[in-house]
């Protein structure tokens, strides 16, 4: 079924610094992407190398962590382990996480050393706040493909969502919201993930990032890439020459951005 390609405005938003309560969703979705509560009581958010710049971000908003390299491996780590700072996270996520694991971290650590009330335990998703940009920003990846053609200027334009998470419970939420798209299952990786080339999903997609936008650099800046990509799909002048052109420097854009480590 073909989804409607929502209208999106050619005056992008600008980028916000959320509030106190709406950094809280997002803070939720950023630890249930890729964060954990350790046995140590320790609040750890994992990051690609290229963003550490963004830990350190995360750091100054928090006011409290430390940014650490992971050995042998491309990422770093913020890592909170004083109670002031733990205290203050588990404030700030309370009833706001959604995966099932980090929430029975919370209740089964938080709780007892803050003597807290436990959190939330649905993994209902409330998209009317920032936790997919969170999710997003630890797991999901934007892009363009061109993929060979024998008609259209030789190249089909696909424009691509995709995020990655151990168990479908979220994504099978997300694709709901999205109105589409596709879930698939890595047996090599004991992982799933949500996928959509679809014009109309990502119009959607885009259009959540425009209210809720993105908090991560490299990410944020893929984002307005692939928006200005849509803004020609939009106006069907992706099926021209001139149109191509300008989404083949975006593709390889893109791919620069891939290849910088």
């Amino acid at each position: 079924m073909s989804v409607k390609l929502k209208k999106l405005s050619i005056h992008r938003p600008s980028k916000k610094i959320y509030d106190e309560k709406m950094f809280g969703y997002y803070l939720a979705g950023l630890i249930d992407g890729d964060g954990h509560i350790s046995t140590q009581y320790q609040i750890v958010i994992t990051f690609n190398s290229r963003d550490k710049a963004d830990a350190y971000a995360l750091r100054s908003r928090i006011g409290y962590g430390v940014v650490k390299d992971v050995k042998g491996k491309n990422a770093c780590t913020l890592v909170i382990s004083n109670s002031e700072g733990v205290f203050k996270v588990a404030l700030l996520i309370k009833d706001k996480l959604k995966h099932p694991d980090k929430i029975f971290q919370y209740n089964t650590r938080l709780t007892k050393r803050f003597n807290l009330r436990e959190t939330s335990t649905s993994s209902l998703i409330d998209f009317d706040t920032p936790w997919l940009s969170g999710f997003w920003d630890a797991d999901g990846y934007l892009g363009i493909n061109l993929v060979a053609k024998k008609n259209r200027l030789n190249y089909d334009v696909r424009i691509l969502g995709q995020i990655d998470q151990k168990p479908d419970i979220l994504l099978k939420q997300i694709k709901s919201y999205l109105k589409g798209g596709y879930l698939g299952y890595r047996v090599s990786q004991d992982t799933y993930y949500y996928s959509t080339t679809s014009f109309g999903v990502v119009s959607n997609l885009l259009a959540y990032f425009d209210k809720f936008p993105l908090q991560y650099d490299r990410l944020y800046l893929r984002y307005t890439i692939l928006r200005k990509a849509y803004l020609l799909v939009q106006k069907k002048e992706h099926l021209t020459a001139s149109g191509f052109e300008k989404i083949k420097k975006f593709y390889n854009k893109l791919n620069q951005m891939d290849d910088t480590k």
